[in-house]
């Protein structure tokens, strides 16, 4: 049994798949993880200052994380009873490598994060959607459909727009940013695979468990000599909620609103619901420090929606946008 049918069998017979309730869950889910790229990036960049650590330092963007997916395993193991239960050498092993594979992608995004802007950074990482069907295509080495093909050139256009056309260019930032979406595939392929016959909830807990030892691993290693980096999260008040505000919402919150919802619709609409991460992430972005996009810029992330739409046409099971 899967975990996507083992969590159905949970869901009452009565709320149907066309219910409203999945969708808005799920969209409450993407606006959380929306917001969350501003409130990284200003704790990233917090912390740096605190140590006397360069903009763009990975200090910074690591500590938060591990602090962050530290305090999102108690709370996600506090809220939910069934993560608690159960834990065998398979569970462990297979959400120990997808935690490890998932603390990759993660550590990749933040400090890219802190090297471009929050709507650069969103929109890379929503190219899972285009990077899945790749990977899937290259393992089963079947040619892909033409639309993918189609996606992927319409995507580097609008990433070209975003970045080398609008701005310096595409740089350190945008490269990890990229990084950071291949990852985020692999995660989503390997996750499609080592779900089944697991608990979800389990195997969330193991996952920000693994995420949470790796990251303060680490930030420990690159802590030495920048102890006060370490006591910002009690001496910063804007650093500690910025940090609540990604454990609570963007971490337990959203994955939490994931697992619950996703099952109860269907996987393409929900994909096409997570394409509104980067809207929100730019929108928040601009409305909370006043950072815009310049028109060139808008108009290829419109481009990136619309490859993002056409790749998402032939469905996807596990389209998780993470932050």
């Amino acid at each position: 049994m899967s975990t996507r049918e083992a969590i159905r069998q949970t869901v009452p017979e009565s709320v149907s798949r066309s219910s409203h309730l999945p969708v808005l869950a799920l969209l409450l889910a993407t606006v959380f993880w929306g917001m969350g790229f501003t409130w990284a990036k200003s704790a990233g960049e917090a912390i740096n200052a605190r140590a006397a650590l360069p903009a763009g330092a990975a200090l910074g963007p690591v500590l938060l994380l591990a602090v962050r997916f530290t305090c999102g395993a108690m709370l996600w193991l506090a809220l939910f009873p069934a993560a608690r239960k159960g834990w065998s050498r398979r569970s462990l092993r297979r959400g120990g490598l997808m935690g490890l594979i998932l603390a990759m992608g993660l550590i990749s995004q933040h400090m890219g994060l802190d090297r471009t802007s929050e709507a650069v950074s969103a929109f890379l990482t929503n190219l899972t959607i285009i990077f899945v069907p790749l990977l899937i295509a290259l393992l089963s080495r079947r040619w892909p459909a033409w639309r993918l093909g189609a996606a992927i050139l319409m995507a580097l256009t609008g990433i070209y727009l975003m970045t080398g056309a609008a701005s310096q260019g595409f740089g350190r930032g945008e490269w990890l940013g990229l990084a950071c979406s291949i990852l985020f595939s692999i995660y989503i392929v390997v996750l499609d695979r080592g779900s089944i016959g697991e608990d979800a909830f389990q195997l969330t807990a193991i996952q920000f468990v693994v995420v949470g030892l790796v990251c303060f691993a680490v930030a420990f290693g690159l802590a030495r000599g920048h102890a006060p980096a370490m006591s910002v999260f009690v001496a910063d008040r804007s650093v500690m909620w910025n940090a609540i505000l990604l454990t609570v919402l963007t971490t337990v919150g959203s994955f939490g609103l994931m697992v619950r919802f996703q099952p109860r619709i269907d996987p393409t609409r929900a994909a096409l619901i997570y394409l509104a991460e980067p809207i929100v992430a730019s929108m928040w972005a601009w409305w909370t420090v006043g950072r815009t996009l310049a028109a060139i810029a808008i108009f290829g992330a419109a481009l990136i929606v619309a490859a993002n739409l056409l790749a998402g046409r032939g469905g996807s099971e596990h389209m998780i946008e993470p932050v």
